[in-house]
């Protein structure tokens, strides 16, 4: 078994699992904490910094019954809370129904990404997490999930479970990873997709929590779209060359996930609340985007900026064994583009924008749907660099110039999405701060880094230690300190 260096505070049974995915940064934390008055040991908390830093991810609490995908953890939410120049640390897990079976189970119950699948037994036949995004909507935190499945509420200050959201029962399908909200409407857009036709299916909440619009979208099959983004008026949804066949699944009780390089990427444009008739389809390049930045209209035009990987199925080593697909996957290739539709004439335009190795993309997430200027990053090793996933690098990208800054965590540093926090009664898009949890590789120590905004090259203005490690996981989202206590 490979040798790792972990932290102290670690499940008995990791120790017997070969998965650099359960060790390091990545082994599971065991204890759910909250903790007030956190110690500044850098600078100071901006006056003006008000809400919270959330950020969801894999936590597993018991053993896996067969080979670990970091995707797999049970969910837990982190939480760093800033009000009146002080801060607060409390996580708490995301109680799904999958975690509730394992607990009464005393162990594993359902397999992970990774299979084998029961496929005799009724859905779900695989373990929904609810790990993987987090957001506001209608005064209710809602953890989601990278495969589409339920949703999940809690409360925004405590973060305890408020179980199950389903919008008055009117939900009928699974969730995608990553519903976005329009600030402006309180409107929640998302899609769901499966394995039977019409494979996608694309619906609107209100702000006040009810489900007003959903349809079909016809796909041509299973596709394993991540993302969605919209505009105004309008909704774009992904179709893209990477997928699984129901056949093989169902003969090898595994999803198996093939990239179609002869195949386009595909955009549909779906009026907000429009019907399956006026979809209107664009194509481009084969490849693939995890996470898109942001898309507005221009004119006749829609503009959309993401972070584009040309082949999907990233690259693999000779040692990497039975986690081949896993470790292979994360070893990504992926930089900023631009795609560009004509809703009168159809035609297609697409871009580099830059050639940094970058994902996990934020721009101020109040201005979704809007031009935006300006995003955050974080920069990945090159895939030849690169064991797992690691962040080295907070990236602010301005999308009309075309520049860049850069600041590079530091030896043995990782850190974690960073959302944008916008400075009180801000008169710029960029005046305000980005936030960051980063984690030590040796020392296990994890802090809450704050960065002025328009200056992240000159590193955080504060960081705050924490009093729990923060394994490395995926999505983060700044809620203001307005919404967060009037929900209270």
């Amino acid at each position: 078994m490979t040798t790792y260096h972990d932290p102290p505070d670690r499940p008995a049974w990791v120790d017997e699992v070969d998965n650099p995915y359960l060790h390091g940064i990545y082994t599971p934390t065991i204890h759910e904490t909250t903790s007030h008055d956190l110690e500044v040991v850098e600078g100071e908390i901006p006056a003006g910094l008000c809400g919270a830093y959330l950020r969801n991810g894999p936590n597993p609490v018991h053993r896996p019954s067969n080979d670990y995908h970091w995707f797999d953890g049970d969910g837990m939410v982190h939480g760093v809370y800033f009000r009146d120049g002080r801060a607060s640390y409390r996580n708490r897990l995301v109680r799904t129904t999958g975690l509730a079976d394992e607990e009464r189970a005393g162990g594993a119950v359902l397999p992970g990404m990774m299979g084998p699948y029961d496929l005799e037994q009724p859905a779900p036949y695989i373990k929904d997490t609810a790990n993987t995004d987090i957001l506001l909507h209608n005064g209710q935190l809602l953890a989601t999930w990278y495969v589409a499945g339920e949703v999940y509420r809690l409360d925004p200050l405590t973060l305890d479970d408020r179980g199950r959201e389903n919008w008055g029962g009117a939900l009928r399908t699974n969730v995608s990873a990553h519903p976005k909200v329009d600030a402006r409407t309180g409107e929640l857009l998302y899609f769901s997709y499966g394995d039977e036709a019409p494979y996608m299916r694309y619906g609107v909440v209100s702000k006040d929590g009810k489900l007003r619009h959903e349809i079909p979208v016809e796909l041509p099959g299973p596709r394993l779209p991540h993302d969605l983004t919209f505009t105004e008026n309008y909704t774009i949804l992904h179709d893209f060359p990477l997928f699984h066949h129901v056949d093989e699944l169902q003969k090898t009780r595994h999803r198996i996930l093939r990239f179609h390089r002869d195949m386009p990427s595909r955009f549909a444009v779906v009026p907000r609340h429009g019907q399956p008739e006026e979809i209107r389809w664009f194509e481009f390049e084969a490849g693939y985007v995890l996470h898109m930045v942001n898309a507005w209209e221009d004119g006749d035009w829609i503009v959309m900026d993401g972070c584009y990987q040309p082949d999907p199925t990233g690259t693999r080593r000779s040692d990497d064994g039975v986690l081949a697909g896993m470790l292979g996957y994360f070893r990504m290739r992926s930089y900023l583009k631009r795609w560009r539709m004509n809703l009168v004439t159809g035609e297609c335009r697409e871009e580099a924008l830059d050639d940094l190795n970058v994902e996990f993309p934020l721009p101020d997430t109040a201005r979704y749907g809007q031009r935006t200027r300006y995003s955050y990053h974080q920069y990945l090793p090159l895939p030849d660099d690169l064991h797992t996933l690691e962040f080295h690098a907070l990236v602010r990208y301005d999308h009309e110039d075309g520049s860049c800054q850069r600041f590079d965590y530091g030896p043995g540093i990782s850190g974690n999405e960073s959302p944008f926090a916008p400075a009180p009664n801000a008169d710029s898009e960029d005046e305000g701060w980005v936030l960051s949890l980063v984690c030590d590789k040796q020392s296990f120590e994890s802090q809450c880094w704050i960065f002025d905004a328009r200056e992240i090259a000159r590193g955080p203005v504060a960081r705050l230690r924490l009093p729990a490690r923060v394994p490395a996981g995926f999505h983060a989202h700044w809620v203001s300190g307005e919404s967060i206590w009037a929900s209270a």
